[in-house]
């Protein structure tokens, strides 16, 4: 087969197998590189997805509410705040705690009461505070309120006809119209005046307190069972006198929706792998049937097992790492010039690609190994007395 000049070194024999049996080795390249390319596409798309849904139900509010232990739901829902409070410090409590699956909080201290006979609840808040070691957006639903200053839902802008730069009396004293806020559609958010926590505090006499807190739970794992639970116990666990309310529309959407693309990146992933491991197992039977006699040859020629294995396995090594890496760049193609995901959309990291390598090299590696066994336990004399087509 060579001269002395040209011995069979394990390099040049599977070079030439591999022009040998090229169109064979292009088949398994281009299955590689398809499976690869096809879980790239739809890791690019969840993620895109999964991000694209945590901005709209950002753009919603919070999920979750937060009240005192002995706080009445009901009376809470028909616009009664006169039951108990609790601290101010719980807010930073809550932005404290490491465990709680949420990250942002705003304290509220409510009131119902009326403004040129107009019913009005008055709300004082701060700032949003957020979970210790992150840095995140405000929410749109939440307001930092200067002092003496006021901002207006509005459902009470067009019932008391005012508007930005006028002035309103609440509870004897005037607060400035900094701000009418767009309508939310809803009760008690179209009826609520905002203003600066401590001016609430004043004016309701309850320094320090509060007696509601909204938080945006937004860090729930996609397989969890009881979302609810989860959030629930993580809040609790840090604050165990309160009562969490969750609005089981948005804390659920988001969850479900988490939920759902995990199961079909997962079914994308397992259909890509039994069809590369039939597709593999299907091409490397079909090239080491064609090349059985080779084997013979070289098994008589005193080529140890382990030496014929690793020239067998070093093709599928090849065409796994050149088809992972093919597949890598035309997934994360289709998703960044095909248009379907925004520009600003975060996409599998670079670092997950990266482990596509070596786990699609062992796959392609493991799949092609049960027919080259095959071939390999034949007897020698077996193969090269069978009639050469």
């Amino acid at each position: 087969m060579t001269s002395s000049s040209n011995p069979l070194t394990m390099h040049r024999l599977l070079l030439r197998e591999m022009w040998h049996s090229r169109w064979n080795t292009l088949a398994c390249l281009l299955v590689v590189a398809a499976s690869v390319a096809l879980y790239v596409a739809m890791a690019d798309l969840g993620a895109a997805s999964v991000d694209a849904t945590r901005a709209l139900m950002k753009e919603m509010g919070f999920n979750v509410l937060i009240l005192p232990a002995a706080a009445d739901r009901a009376r809470y829902q028909a616009l009664d705040y006169e039951g108990p409070d609790m601290p101010e410090e719980y807010v930073t409590r809550l932005a404290e705690g490491r465990l709680i699956l949420a990250q942002h909080f705003v304290g509220k201290l409510q009131h119902t009461t009326r403004v040129e006979e107009y019913t009005v609840v008055l709300t004082g808040v701060l700032g949003q505070s957020t979970r210790a070691g992150t840095v995140k957006d405000p929410m749109p639903t939440s307001y930092v309120v200067p002092r003496g200053q006021a901002f207006m839902g509005a459902a009470v802008a067009r019932g008391l006809n005012k508007s930005v730069g006028e002035r309103m009396r609440i509870l004897g004293r005037d607060f400035e119209i900094a701000r009418v806020l767009p309508e939310y559609g809803a009760v008690p958010e179209d009826i609520r005046v905002f203003i600066h926590l401590r001016d609430a505090q004043e004016l309701l006499d309850r320094p320090g307190r509060i007696n509601a807190i909204d938080a945006l739970a937004c860090q729930c794992p996609a397989d969890a069972r009881d979302i609810v639970a989860m959030v629930r116990d993580s809040i609790e666990a840090t604050l165990p006198d309160v009562q969490v309310e969750p609005y089981y529309s948005l804390l659920l959407a988001r969850h479900h929706q988490r939920a759902l693309v995990a199961r079909i990146q997962l079914a994308v992933l397992v259909g890509a792998l039994v069809v590369a491991a039939a597709a593999l197992w299907g091409l490397t039977y079909q090239n080491v049937s064609a090349r059985r006699h080779e084997i013979g040859v070289l098994c008589a020629l005193g080529f140890s097992d382990a030496r014929i294995l690793g020239l067998l396995l070093g093709k599928p090594l090849l065409y796994a790492l050149v088809g992972a890496a093919a597949g890598c760049l035309t997934g994360r193609a289709v998703t960044t010039w095909s248009g379907v995901v925004a520009e600003t959309a975060p996409l599998t990291p670079v670092t997950t690609l990266a482990l596509l390598l070596p786990i699609t090299t062992l796959a392609a590696m493991l799949f092609a190994l049960p027919p080259i066994m095959s071939a390999l336990l034949r007897d020698p004399a077996e193969v090269l007395g069978e009639t050469q087509p």
